[in-house]
């Protein structure tokens, strides 16, 4: 029998995607994190911190035979909005920027989403939070809006899907 990792088998993933190193791409890491050390996470719930390995892990959820049944991805995306600015978006409203980016921002992570959507049936939801910018080069800590969106969007995710 093939190993099948306890979060599948789950009913919610809650994913937080970013890069750390990165200033405030590291948001959904940051929310993955204050999920599982300030909520209470309900046993049918899995948080992960999965930084830049989002396309790892969704690739091994659409072949798995088990699947959660709704998959919340969290995420910093830049969206002319206000710095600090949590909000949900679909999948079509991702941001097609940063190519070079290793998160939920590429088209082939977004084609993955859509795919376990429409053809697996998936709840999907990206919820986001505004950058006030995302350095160049190494430098990580969140800006002091994303430190408050942290906390906003774990309640969020937390009153409305735990």
């Amino acid at each position: 029998m093939d190993y099948v990792p306890e979060y599948y088998q789950k009913s919610t993933l809650v994913l937080g995607v970013g890069n750390t190193l990165f200033g405030d791409d590291g948001f959904g890491p940051a929310v993955a994190d204050y999920l599982n050390d300030h909520c209470r996470v309900p046993s049918d719930t899995a948080v992960l911190d999965i930084g830049t390995g989002v396309r790892e892990i969704l690739f091994d959820i659409i072949l798995s035979e088990r699947r959660p049944q709704r998959i919340i991805v969290v995420d910093a995306l830049e969206c002319g909005r206000e710095p600090g600015e949590v909000f949900t978006v679909s999948i079509e409203e991702v941001p097609k920027t940063k190519a070079h980016d290793f998160s939920v921002h590429m088209l082939p992570t977004t084609n993955m989403l859509k795919e376990l959507r429409d053809l697996c049936h998936l709840e999907v939801v990206v919820i986001a939070a505004q950058p006030k910018g995302i350095p160049d080069a190494v430098e990580s800590g969140l800006s002091k809006e994303m430190q408050k969106a942290v906390v906003e969007a774990a309640k969020y995710i937390s009153d409305n899907y735990f």
